[in-house]
């Protein structure tokens, strides 16, 4: 199955748990919604919806950098380097940075951008 799948299934069940035990509000205002709507999208294909989607997200939980590393994601799919670099940099400012960087050097959605020398500096620490 593929990674990102099984995110999405996680997802769909951590927030059913959620509203289970009476968290569904807080699971909504902090996200996690935007972020399992944006992840869809994504699957779909649709990643001008999926970065809309994971905006939002974002701006409820700016400590959510897996959010700012998804709306990356969806940039370097859409050939936008630019955006793509921007909001790879927020997901690295986050308390979570290495965990970002972590994901990114694996992520198949950065392929297009994996050998250019800013993905190359901003992951991997390499020289100017």
């Amino acid at each position: 199955m593929k990674r990102k799948t099984l995110v999405a299934i996680f997802a769909v069940l951590g927030l059913l748990a959620l509203l289970a035990i009476g968290g569904g509000a807080w699971a909504y205002s902090r996200g996690y919604y935007h972020s399992l709507r944006g992840g869809i999208a994504q699957n779909d294909k649709d990643f001008d919806r999926a970065i809309s989607y994971f905006k939002v997200a974002y701006g409820k939980n700016p400590e959510a950098f897996m959010a700012a590393h998804d709306i990356a994601c969806c940039y370097a799919l859409k050939g936008d380097n630019e955006s793509c670099f921007r909001w790879l940099r927020v997901a690295l400012k986050s308390k979570y940075a290495d965990y970002a960087k972590k994901w990114a050097k694996t992520e198949h959605d950065f392929d297009s951008v994996r050998q250019t020398p800013e993905f190359q500096r901003l992951i991997y620490d390499a020289p100017e």
